[in-house]
């Protein structure tokens, strides 16, 4: 038993209409206000939704990301698959189950965690709360402050490497 991300409702943003959908493997790209940013992709249809519930299920890290990848079409070679089934496994100690959870570049966080500091895949944010938490009440919040493209711009790492594959 692993504990793992299942999408928790349908709230805010959710293009994903699988019932029992597994977070996939986040696959942010260098344009993280498209949604690669902030949403979290299906594992089964490859759609994305925001909010996550941690719950367990019966496999292991490795054979999360292994059928993952899969699906995707991406390599399964053991090294790939290990390297992030161990990030798995060392993000997912930070939560209990039934903890609600984000993705933010780079971060799986607790919907509810505030004074967020975080130097992100892309750029460097500094927040009173999450604006996936401020969506809840005002659903267009999100898309207004991470669908910016300015808000990151403003905020991007000087020192990000950049993928040229």
């Amino acid at each position: 038993m692993a504990k793992y991300l299942e999408k928790a409702n349908n709230e805010t943003l959710s293009f994903c209409q699988c019932e029992h959908a597994l977070a996939s493997i986040p696959g942010q790209l260098d344009c993280p206000w498209c949604g690669c940013g902030y949403l979290i992709p299906c594992t089964y249809c490859r759609k994305s939704f925001t909010y996550a519930r941690v719950v367990e299920i019966d496999l292991s890290y490795v054979e999360i990301v292994t059928a993952d990848r899969a699906r995707g079409g991406y390599d399964t070679a053991i090294d790939v698959v290990q390297s992030q089934a161990d990030w798995l496994a060392d993000v997912m100690q930070d939560f209990e189950l039934g903890d609600i959870v984000v993705y933010f570049d780079g971060c799986y966080l607790k919907l509810g965690d505030d004074d967020i500091d975080l130097v992100g895949l892309f750029a460097n944010h500094s927040l009173a709360r999450l604006p996936h938490h401020e969506a809840l009440s005002a659903p267009a919040a999100l898309v207004a402050t991470l669908g910016d493209v300015q808000y990151w711009l403003t905020r991007e790492r000087p020192d990000r490497e950049i993928d040229d594959e």
